[in-house]
C-alpha cells in the first residue's frame, strides 16, 4: 500500500518541522540564544551603574549561582576548604532578603551546607555530619565563605574597594539569564595589582550584580562568578529560619577560624606604614591591612607552631622556606593570590602577609615586619 503526499502536504509538515528545530534550538540554547538577540544600549555612565550595583543589598531575591575559581593554592592546614573554595566550582542557591537575613546552600554531589545569616549571628547545617555550629557577633575578620562569592556579594564587595586611581569604563550591554544587564569594567590604577580588569554584569532594572569575571596579570579568567533563575521578591520567612533537629550536634562559637581567632587576641602594635603602604582598616588583634584601592595587603600576626606549620604546607607544595635579614620566608602564589609566612629569627613572631598583588610587593612588606621591633 503506498501513501501519497501532495506537494501542499509537504509544504505544511516542512514548517512544522522548521518550526520546531528552532524550538528545539532555543530551548537548548537557552541564556546563549538571549544573549545575541539586540539589548538597548546603556545611556548611564559607569560611575552611576557601579553606585547602583552598591546601592543593591536591600534588593530581596533567590537564585541559584555559581562559581569558579582558577587559583591553585595548596591545602594549608588551619586555613579550610579556602583552596577548594578558590580553585573549583562552588554550585548555591541563594535566598536573600536583605544583609541581615539570607540563606547559601553549597550544593555537592554527597550533600548539602547551609550558611543562614541572622540580624547577630550566622548559622551553618551541615546535612552530612549533622553538626549544626552558630557563630555569635561580628566577625572584622575572617576567612572567605562561599557566600562570600556569591555574585551581588562579590560585586559589591569588589566596588567598595575601588579607589580613586583604579578606571571604571563602560562595555556593550548584555544578557545574563536573560535579564538586560550593563557592563562595567574596572582597571587597577596600580601596576602593582595582580588583577588586569574585573568586569561586572549589573542588572539594569534592579542594580543587583549578577555576574563577575576577574582576569589576572597572565590573561587568565581567575574567578566567575554568576547568578541564574533569578526570581526577584522576598523569600519565605521560614527558608531563612536554620533547622532545629534533635539529633544534630551543636556548637556555638566566637571565633570560626584562624583569621578569626588572631582577631579575637590581645592588640599587637603595627606600624602605621609598610612598604610605603599606609594602614587601611584600623587594626583587629593585630590583624591589619594597608594600601588603597585595588591594592592592598593584609597583614596576620601568627603563633610561631603554626607559622611552622604554614612554611612546611608551603615547602611540601613546592615552595622552599629561604632566609631573609631578620628571618626567613616561604611563598605561596597563583597569578592572583599571592602570600608569604615571614618567621622571626628565633621563631618569636611569625606573619602571614597577603593580598592581591605581585609577589615583590609582599615580600618588601615581609621584610620590613621582620626589621621593625
Amino acid at each position: 500500500m503506498s501513501t501519497v503526499v501532495t506537494p501542499a502536504a509537504r509544504r505544511r509538515w516542512s514548517v512544522v518541522v522548521a518550526g520546531t528545530a528552532a524550538l528545539v534550538a532555543v530551548l537548548g540554547l537557552g541564556p546563549r540564544a538571549l544573549a545575541g538577540m539586540a539589548v538597548p544600549p546603556t545611556t548611564a555612565p559607569p560611575e552611576e551603574v557601579a553606585a547602583r550595583a552598591l546601592r543593591s543589598a536591600d534588593v530581596a531575591f533567590s537564585a541559584r549561582g555559581r562559581s569558579r575559581g582558577g587559583l591553585a593554592l595548596p591545602d594549608l592546614r588551619g586555613f579550610g576548604g579556602l583552596a577548594a573554595l578558590l580553585g573549583g566550582t562552588t554550585d548555591t542557591r541563594v535566598w536573600w532578603q536583605d544583609p541581615s537575613r539570607w540563606r547559601v546552600d553549597v550544593v555537592e554531589l554527597t550533600g548539602e551546607r547551609d550558611t543562614y545569616g541572622l540580624p547577630h549571628s550566622v548559622t551553618t547545617w551541615d546535612y552530612e555530619s549533622r553538626r549544626l555550629v552558630t557563630v555569635v557577633g561580628d566577625q572584622p575578620a575572617r576567612l572567605p565563605r562561599a557566600d562570600d562569592l556569591v555574585a551581588p556579594m562579590a560585586g559589591r564587595r569588589l566596588l567598595g574597594l575601588v579607589g580613586p586611581e583604579d578606571r571604571l569604563t563602560a562595555l556593550p550591554a548584555g544578557r545574563v539569564g536573560g535579564r538586560v544587564v550593563d557592563v562595567v569594567r574596572i582597571v587597577p590604577g596600580d601596576a602593582r595589582s595582580t588583577i588586569a580588569h574585573a568586569d561586572l554584569s549589573v542588572d539594569r532594572d534592579t542594580g543587583l550584580p549578577l555576574r563577575v569575571d576577574i582576569v589576572d596579570g597572565a590573561g587568565g579568567t581567575a574567578l566567575v562568578t554568576e547568578l541564574s533563575d533569578l526570581r526577584l521578591g522576598p523569600p519565605a520567612p521560614d527558608v531563612l529560619t536554620p533547622p532545629a533537629p534533635p539529633i544534630a550536634r551543636r556548637s556555638l562559637e566566637t571565633t570560626p577560624d584562624v583569621v578569626a581567632r588572631v582577631a579575637a587576641r590581645g592588640e599587637v602594635s603595627m606600624p602605621d606604614r609598610v612598604a610605603g603602604l599606609p594602614v587601611a582598616t584600623s587594626p583587629v588583634g593585630g590583624v591589619a591591612t594597608y594600601g588603597s584601592g585595588l591594592v592592598r595587603v593584609t597583614v596576620l600576626p601568627l603563633p610561631g607552631r603554626l607559622a611552622a606549620e604554614l612554611a612546611r604546607g608551603a615547602s611540601s607544595a613546592g615552595s622552599p622556606t629561604e632566609d631573609v635579614p631578620g628571618g626567613s620566608v616561604a611563598r605561596i602564589g597563583s597569578a592572583l593570590l599571592n602570600a608569604v609566612v615571614a618567621r622571626e629569627a628565633g621563631g618569636r613572631r611569625a606573619f602571614v602577609v597577603a593580598g592581591l598583588v605581585q609577589p615583590d610587593l609582599l615580600d618588601a612588606v615581609a621584610l620590613e615586619l621582620l626589621e621593625t621591633p
